[in-house]
């Protein structure tokens, strides 16, 4: 009967369906990733600052996400648009309703470069980006405060699948997610293991992780996005270690571009990403 017993045990432990590892980011790369576009030279999170970074030859375009009150994923950094001196959380206003107070509230935006179109400065969605771009191009996208909107992550992840952004493996992968909260990750881990993963940080002061952090990340992350102040050579070493890309953020200055690719960074997020380009071309 014990011999039963421990048999029936073994079977069960064998289904049961083990958590898939993070998906690997490409080795031996220094990834330019365009901070919300080339926002240093056009209106950040716009078409016309996306066809700059393409441009400029980045290798992803970072988009930040909200989600109206009718689902509708939006390309935009804030959860508050602020209207008549009021702020109006983006969750309780429909997508029309978003885009037209968005519009008003962007009459004193100006380019930087003149090639910049200024017909692209509106407010725009996520299935804009991608009916515009699709998979000609690679997609770094975070979830801003994702547990404002339930059901935000199942809901990218079917507008990607529905662009075929998701099918077959990519080298290097079309889409990366990033987000600073750990159990909306964790949950699009469970959902789709095959999207690399990154964890954001933001520290005042140079962080100490211990054993157990590296840990929890290996179960369900690829690497870290963190403040570029606090990163150290240390620092990316201990992370290649443990298994897991390091890609510090915003880096605007061409000597400190070139100080965390000679560091060993995987990646930088900038909006200057043509000097990020020419960087990592003259290092190579």
């Amino acid at each position: 009967m014990k011999k039963f017993f421990l048999i029936s045990f073994l079977l069960f432990l064998a289904g049961c369906e083990q958590p898939a590892k993070p998906v690997p980011l490409p080795e031996n790369n220094f990834l330019v990733i365009a901070h919300r576009g080339a926002s240093a030279y056009a209106p950040e999170h716009t078409i016309g600052a996306y066809e700059l970074a393409i441009q400029m030859r980045a290798d992803y375009l970072e988009l930040d996400l909200q989600q109206t009150k009718d689902g509708k994923l939006v390309v935009m950094h804030n959860r508050f648009i602020v209207n008549q001196q009021k702020e109006i959380a983006v969750a309780d206003l429909t997508y029309e309703e978003l885009k037209t107070l968005h519009e008003e509230g962007t009459g004193q935006r100006q380019t930087v470069l003149e090639s910049a179109e200024k017909t692209n400065e509106g407010l725009i969605s996520l299935e804009e980006v991608l009916e515009r771009f699709g998979a000609d191009v690679n997609y770094y996208i975070e979830l801003k405060t994702p547990a404002s909107y339930p059901g935000m992550e199942e809901d990218l992840i079917a507008e990607l699948r529905d662009f075929g952004l998701l099918d077959g493996n990519q080298n290097p992968p079309r889409i990366i997610l990033q987000s600073f909260d750990r159990k909306s990750l964790q949950r699009i881990h469970k959902l789709e293991p095959d999207i690399p993963l990154i964890q954001l940080y933001s520290f005042d002061k140079a962080p100490s992780f211990k054993e157990s952090d590296f840990q929890k990340l290996n179960k369900y992350a690829s690497g870290i996005g963190i403040n570029k102040d606090v990163v150290s050579k240390e620092l990316i070493n201990q992370f290649h270690r443990h298994g897991l890309d390091i890609h510090p953020y915003t880096v605007n200055e061409e000597e400190v571009m070139r100080r965390l690719y000679e560091w060993g960074a995987d990646g930088i997020f900038t909006d200057h990403p043509d000097i990020g380009v020419e960087v990592k071309r003259e290092e190579r």
